[in-house]
């Protein structure tokens, strides 16, 4: 199994010489890599990421991609897979794809105020280079997804960091509000005799 590659990607020199600068020492080895279970948990139940390509002109492009809870798919542990939909047609994350497969992904739970950063070689797969894989990715979650399919992206995972949950506000979306008060919801309504 390969070692996590998170140091070598996110500490260059500069980074290094800035930690040293104000006595802060990080390791230089994470180990070998896999997702971390709590990791795969959190991307399963993700409705929505944060994704990072490298543009020709070196810059960074950062793009949301969402759908329902488990359209990304966790094959092992160190592959990520989703389908992607008809968009803004500007093609700018699918064409730095093309060019450069670095990419980076950034998963926010909110009501647990963690995060994750994946790291890895993401490539497009159109519908009819591999058929199957599609109609696999349709299912998310609970859900299928039955309309047009652009392409997939698959992500061969080389590095992943879930540190620091600081200034991360907690939010809750309407089905987990609703979760949460159905069961006061009905004491409220057997005390009013309902």
């Amino acid at each position: 199994m390969p070692a996590n590659r998170y140091t070598d990607i996110a500490f260059g020199p500069s980074v290094r010489a800035r930690q040293e600068s104000v006595g802060v020492t990080r390791p230089t080895e994470a180990g070998e890599f896999e997702l971390e279970t709590t990791d795969v948990a959190l991307i399963r139940r993700a409705d929505h990421f944060f994704l990072s390509t490298v543009t020709e002109t070196g810059w960074p492009y950062v793009q949301h991609r969402g759908g329902p809870a488990g359209f990304v798919h966790v094959h092992a542990s160190t592959r990520l897979a989703w389908l992607e939909f008809r968009g803004n047609r500007q093609f700018v994350s699918t064409g730095n794809l093309d060019h450069d497969g670095r990419a980076c992904l950034f998963f926010v739970d909110y009501p647990t105020r963690t995060r994750l950063k994946v790291f890895g070689h993401a490539r497009v797969v159109e519908p009819d280079q591999d058929p199957a894989l599609i109609e696999r990715l349709r299912t998310m979650g609970e859900k299928t997804y039955t309309g047009h399919v652009e392409r997939a992206i698959l992500v061969d995972v080389v590095a992943s960091d879930a540190n620091c949950s600081k200034h991360i506000t907690p939010r809750w979306d309407r089905e987990y509000i609703d979760e949460l008060t159905a069961v006061y919801r009905r004491e409220i309504d057997d005390l009013r005799g309902h």
